[in-house]
């Protein structure tokens, strides 16, 4: 997938995270500012993130557990730990089989799949 389309998903993931709620009440609530809400759901979203989700396609990072502390994918000494591939990477970049579909992201009180 082009950077350009990510981004435009990205942006409208976050609006639809953000729900009903106003842009300036919703940065508030997640430490930000109204401005900066606005260009994230226009697709303005910043390289450094564009880094996580290419993490997450092409080595099948799971960025919740990443963004937790849940990561699974290193051992004690730092080394990757052979996922379903065995060539030491998390994964493939598709989805586990003993994951099941995430629904989309219903409002406050829920978790959005990264």
């Amino acid at each position: 997938m082009d950077m350009t389309k990510m981004r435009r998903e990205v942006g409208k993931r976050l609006q639809q995270i953000r729900g009903n709620r106003d842009q300036r009440s919703f940065a508030e609530n997640v430490d930000s500012v109204q401005q900066t809400i606005s260009k994230y759901e226009r697709g303005e979203i910043p390289r450094s993130w564009m880094f996580l989700a290419r993490l997450h396609q092409e080595e099948g990072v799971d960025l919740n557990d990443l963004l937790s502390g849940a990561f699974a994918g290193l051992d004690e000494g730092g080394n990757g730990r052979s996922g379903p591939s065995g060539n030491g990477h998390a994964g493939n970049g598709r989805q586990r089989d003993d994951e099941s579909r995430r629904p989309a992201y219903a409002g406050e009180g829920s978790r959005p799949a990264l």
